[in-house]
């Protein structure tokens, strides 16, 4: 099923724009891995840095994909890299151990902006979180869809739940400042309740 999220129109060849920001600290290694990884794909700086604002958590790494969320980020563009961004998650994440490590995934179409974000998540969690986030993209489009919404969005926030194991709380605002949450009983868009 072809994604209902508009893409960007990139040349023939030109990789999409992607960012890192970490809050906190990598290590050397994982710093170079992260950067070697995405440049692959796309086309990156080198990781920044800021100081971490969360104390329950040692790390928290940003990636930043100006490229819609669809199916074709991880069959077209990420591919095989896909897999080994999310080992390389898995291993920052196990080598903070109890300070913990937390990931935001951001995607960036001209319309919409997608972010997910874990919490400190164990590396079993943080892999099914992973997982999970490359295969609802066709979900994520049906929920996306105009006729799902009164008003158009463009920003839409989901956290992950470690109970239920699954992305859950999926908010959305609009250009005004209206803010949604998505009602799964009536498969909608509903106004929050402030």
């Amino acid at each position: 099923m072809p994604s209902l999220i508009p893409s960007q129109p990139l040349a023939t060849g030109e990789k999409p724009l992607a960012e890192v920001v970490v809050e906190g600290e990598l290590s050397p290694f994982e710093h170079e891995a992260l950067y070697r990884l995405l440049r692959k794909s796309f086309k990156v700086e080198q990781p920044s840095y800021r100081e971490l604002s969360d104390e329950d958590l040692a790390a928290r790494v940003n990636v930043v994909f100006h490229y819609p969320y669809s199916r074709t980020i991880f069959t077209d563009v990420l591919q095989e890299n896909w897999r080994d961004l999310k080992e390389l998650f898995k291993q920052i994440t196990y080598r903070r151990g109890r300070a913990g490590a937390a990931f935001t995934l951001t995607f960036v179409a001209p319309e919409i902006r997608l972010i997910f974000k874990s919490g400190p998540l164990g590396e079993k969690e943080l892999g099914s979180a992973l997982d999970q986030i490359g295969h609802l993209t066709a979900i994520v489009a049906q929920m996306l869809r105009p006729d799902k919404m009164d008003k158009p969005i463009e920003k839409v926030e989901t956290t992950y739940d470690k109970r239920s194991d699954r992305w859950h709380e999926f908010q959305a605002s609009s250009s005004a400042g209206e803010k949604y949450v998505f009602d799964e009983t009536l498969a909608r868009w509903v106004p929050a309740v402030k």
